[in-house]
Parts: C-alpha cells; structure tokens; sequence
C-alpha cells in the first residue's frame, strides 16, 4: 500500500478491502490511519490505485461500523474520484452512496 509502484498499490489496497469483508482482524486504529492516508493521497495517486483507494474507503464504511461516520466523512471531504477506466462502461463509484447503498441491502 506505501509502494511508489501503481499495481502494487492497487493490490495492496485491495487486498485490505478484501480482509476487512472477511473480519480478517484489522485493529480499527489501523483503519483510522488508512482513512487519513486514502484521504491525503487519492487525488495524487496514480489512476489503479485511486480506484483501489476508493474501493478501501467504501470497505471502512460498510465492515467497520465504528469507523462508519469518519469513512462517510473522509468521503464527503475527498469528493468525487476521477478513474481513467479506458474503454470501457466502467464507473467509479462515490463513496458515500456506495456505503449506504450497502449499509441498506445487508438490513434486509
């Protein structure tokens, strides 16, 4: 996740996001440091690692309820994520109605 290289921050990120769906133990304080660092950092990341970035944000909010209100709010201050998804239909989700989005289906 610190590496200057794209793909292996891509990975790195998403492979946090893919722990945190899985419980696999992250320590909240852990979490904290990520939302600061994803929030400094998206913007000047390169193109696959915002788009992994915003995908590690979206994961704080929904499996960590106690981080739920400082994800939405890193959220609201990052704004809206620019993602070069090429030729493709491809969309970067926002944050914010992803998490809620979410938060909805797995109350029903």
């Amino acid at each position: 996740m610190e590496s200057p290289e794209e793909f292996a921050r891509q990975v790195g990120y998403d492979l946090f996001g893919y722990a945190l769906k899985n419980g696999d133990g992250i320590p909240d304080a852990d979490c904290r440091g990520y939302l600061k660092t994803i929030e400094a950092q998206i913007h000047r990341s390169a193109n696959r690692a915002r788009h992994s970035m915003n995908g590690a944000l979206i994961a704080i909010g929904i499996y960590r309820p106690a981080l739920r209100a400082e994800a939405i709010a890193a959220a609201h201050r990052i704004g809206k994520v620019e993602v070069n998804h090429g030729e493709t239909s491809c969309k970067t989700p926002d944050a914010v109605s992803y998490i809620q989005k979410a938060l909805s289906r797995k109350k029903k």
